[in-house]
């Protein structure tokens, strides 16, 4: 199942990375309305939606029925780390920034972590696991800083600013030079490296990684940023997301093992929208009140909703056994922590 959802995608950034490599090759720049495509569609579907289930989640894995304890947990927490990302973002909107995109690296590179649990493939145990989050998340993060690096200032010191001109807290400014490239430039060969290592140290399959880690190099290096994180976060990230959740539904797990996409998609789209919704609003409210509609307050947004969510993913991982590649009970990835019913061999 898992593979029917994985090899398109990775094939379809694959194909964008040669057309768009063409076409700037041929001297043409696409314009940024071009690129900001998938963050728009990214708000209703895939991207936004992706983590507006988070308050089922606990009832879910623990299979107790219990889901306005549930509710109320979650809530409480988005109230509570969402309030103090909005804080920091006010009394340091530059440092709101950097803080987002470290917590994005983790969070990306968990959720492929979370893949390579999944199929039973990757590397084993938690320090091996720490390198493929830190492996994996690099490449969103520092590809784009080491190939594009005014466009890479250009989106931090967009999102800053937004909430830098409503506040009386100095913006500032990401200065990216030629040394601090080469350093990124070194993190990311470094890190890969050790992780495919680590992945044929371990004796599991290492095509997989070795693809997407190469495919996801390239993209990041030839597509430019705005564009290339849009795709990602909704095609690639979000989406994997979306079959982890839907593995802890009965019913989606049937439908994922029986290789029906479609059903689970669109179900998940049918439970997302009233959070959805929710977020949607504060989105608009957070653009009027900053008096910003643009590409920043999107991200402002995303922050304020990335760190809570981060935290139930973070949760997650640990009920699901995916930092040490198997779970409590010694079972394997695609067994364990199933709700009954759910079918097993999924991946």
């Amino acid at each position: 199942m898992a593979r029917r959802v994985l090899a398109p995608v990775t094939a379809a950034l694959a194909v964008v990375t040669v057309v768009v490599g063409l076409v700037r090759a041929g001297g043409v720049e696409i314009p940024l309305e071009v690129q900001l495509v998938p963050f728009a569609v990214s708000i209703l579907v895939f991207g936004l939606p992706h983590g507006a289930l988070d308050h089922l989640v606990p009832a879910r894995l623990r299979g107790d029925g219990r889901v306005l304890r549930s509710v109320a947990v979650v809530v409480a927490l988005y109230a509570v780390l969402g309030a103090a990302t909005a804080a920091l973002w006010l009394v340091a909107p530059l440092a709101g920034m950097l803080a987002f995109i470290a917590l994005t690296w983790f969070h990306w590179g968990q959720g492929d972590r979370w893949i390579d649990h999944l199929m039973g493939d990757g590397t084993v145990g938690g320090a091996a696991a720490a390198l493929t989050i830190a492996a994996r998340g690099a490449l969103p993060m520092l590809v784009p800083l080491v190939a594009h690096p005014t466009d890479y200032s250009s989106v931090v010191g967009e999102a800053a600013s937004a909430v830098g001109r409503a506040s009386t807290a100095p913006v500032g400014a990401l200065s990216i030079t030629t040394g601090w490239r080469a350093v990124a430039g070194v993190i990311v060969l470094a890190l890969v490296t050790a992780l495919v290592a680590a992945v044929h140290r371990a004796r599991r399959p290492v095509a997989r990684t070795v693809t997407e880690v190469v495919v996801l190099a390239a993209f990041f290096w030839v597509v430019p940023p705005v564009l290339a994180v849009g795709l990602y976060f909704t095609l690639w990230h979000s989406v994997r997301h979306v079959v982890r959740l839907e593995l802890t539904d009965p019913a989606g797990a049937r439908d994922l093992a029986a290789g029906r996409l479609f059903r689970p998609f669109l179900r998940f789209l049918r439970q997302a929208w009233p959070i959805t919704l929710v977020a949607l609003a504060i989105l608009v409210g957070t653009g009027v009140l900053l008096g910003d509609d643009g590409l920043g307050v999107y991200l402002v947004v995303l922050a304020v909703l990335t760190t809570p969510h981060a935290a139930v993913v973070t949760w997650m991982d640990q009920v699901q056994g995916a930092w040490t590649g198997r779970g409590p009970t010694g079972t394997r990835p695609d067994d364990h922590h199933m709700p009954e019913g759910t079918p097993r061999g999924v991946a």
